[in-house]
């Protein structure tokens, strides 16, 4: 029985060696069916937010200044981490920043190295080749409602997320038969008569062709 942890994180910018973790969600799904163990943080980043990332999630230094640093919250994102496969949507960004985030606060701990990473955006790009396979977009492909998301935010992303790998991942039967089943279902239950077109028909036929000629 696989355990897997589904995660997003918010940001004060892309690039990890300089910015911070401001967001983090983790939520549990065990056998395709979420637990109801997950974990949700604001984090002070002890850096004021980029204008462009604030564009994208609309988390501001003074909403999140008050927060713990990520030192203070680390214990309990490890303990939701352990012993679970890390999901993410292109996940080398989250597990980026996150690592980054444990190196800097003193923590032995690297997703990747002490568990496993299943990154949903390459599974996308195998499943829909070609296509766009934002978040956004998959919703979309997959009838999911994503209606609430205005801004990104982790909570809700990581909500959308399972939603989207159960749906991506879920195995759907299709009504195909191979030619063996397709001979013997002909042979066995198929009953039909096949007759020869009348002359009357036929001349009819003919001369509606010749009508539409």
């Amino acid at each position: 029985m696989s355990k897997y942890i589904f995660v997003d994180t918010e940001t004060t910018g892309i690039d990890r060696k300089k910015e911070r973790l401001l967001e983090v969600a983790c939520i549990e799904v065990v056998d395709r069916k979420v637990t109801g163990n997950q974990l949700h943080q604001y984090i002070n980043p002890e850096q004021e937010v980029g204008e462009g990332a604030f564009r994208v999630h609309g988390i501001s230094w003074e909403k999140v200044k008050h927060e713990p640093v990520f030192a203070d919250v680390a214990d309990k994102i490890i303990e939701m981490l352990k012993g679970r496969i890390f999901v993410a949507h292109n996940a080398p960004f989250d597990m980026g920043f996150l690592n980054e985030e444990f190196k800097r606060a003193g923590y032995d701990f690297q997703i990747g190295r002490d568990i496993e990473v299943l990154d949903t955006l390459a599974l996308a790009k195998k499943t829909y080749p070609g296509q766009k396979n934002s978040l956004d977009a998959l919703c979309n492909r997959l009838s999911i409602d994503r209606s609430s998301r205005v801004l990104h935010g982790a909570l809700l992303d990581t909500q959308l997320l399972i939603q989207v790998y159960i749906a991506m991942t879920q195995k759907q039967g299709k009504f195909q038969l191979s030619k063996a089943h397709s001979t013997s279902f002909e042979k066995e239950q198929l009953k039909y008569h096949i007759s020869d077109a009348t002359e009357e028909e036929l001349a009819r036929h003919l001369a509606y062709i010749e009508l539409i000629q």
